[in-house]
């Protein structure tokens, strides 16, 4: 028998991760605000806090990543076990037009909606390494800017505001970008996992007006569906 596996708890995990790494790069990006504000504080070393920003931002975008990636894999071989070949290039778009089933319209729409999200997605990834890369050549002076607030000197604060204001603006767009990514994938997993449980509802209902060719049971975590191959197949956790 085919074994079609429930997916909410990952589509769940999916989603909170995501979410928590677009908002995460969204408050990295304002970091230089944090600059600013200890220039006006001579003294004040905040070196310890962009570190652990950037850390939390790394820790959140793999996390997001590997759980996404984990939903992914278990939607797309239950494909496999409701019998629809993937053939695309694009492994997310086979599981995302696949799940919906044959219906054009809706075909067509998660079609739209999968490039959305990784239109996005490159987009964001290509505006941070731009800014990235465009803020490299002020690096020198926002060193030596930081070392000396962190040692008590004064600065001029014109020449901060205009580093430190630079850099946000810098960051700001991909930040912005990876969060409409974050919004197209939380609708894509959202969609996809209500489609694929849709199928399941409605092998379910074949499994109950089929009473001679399957059984349906109840378990504690999930529900089963048994059915004789190619009609369904079982649904577990």
């Amino acid at each position: 028998m085919r074994q079609i596996r429930a997916i909410s708890s990952w589509a769940t995990a999916a989603m909170l991760t995501v979410a928590a790494a677009a908002l995460t790069h969204l408050c990295v990006a304002f970091l230089p605000l944090l600059d600013i504000w200890a220039a006006h504080r001579p003294g004040s070393d905040v070196g310890a806090v962009r570190l652990g920003a950037w850390a939390v931002l790394a820790t959140t975008v793999v996390t997001a990543w590997v759980v996404f990636t984990g939903w992914a894999r278990r939607a797309r071989s239950n494909l496999v076990a409701f019998g629809i070949r993937t053939t695309s290039a694009m492994p997310l778009l086979d599981v995302a037009v696949g799940s919906v089933g044959r219906a054009p319209a809706l075909r067509r729409s998660m079609t739209v909606l999968t490039w959305l999200w990784w239109i996005g997605l490159l987009a964001a990834l290509a505006a941070a390494a731009l800014g990235v890369v465009a803020g490299l050549e002020n690096l020198r002076e926002i060193d030596d800017v930081r070392d000396r607030v962190a040692a008590g000197g004064a600065v001029d604060r014109a020449l901060v505001s205009h580093l430190f204001g630079r850099q946000l603006l810098l960051r700001l767009p991909g930040a912005a970008l990876g969060v409409v990514a974050a919004a197209f994938a939380l609708v894509l997993i959202a969609r996809v996992t209500s489609a694929q449980y849709g199928r399941v509802a409605r092998i379910r209902g074949a499994a109950v007006t089929r009473a001679t060719l399957g059984a349906l049971r109840a378990g504690d975590e999930d529900w089963t569906v048994v059915l004789p191959l190619p009609v369904g197949g079982t649904i577990r956790q």
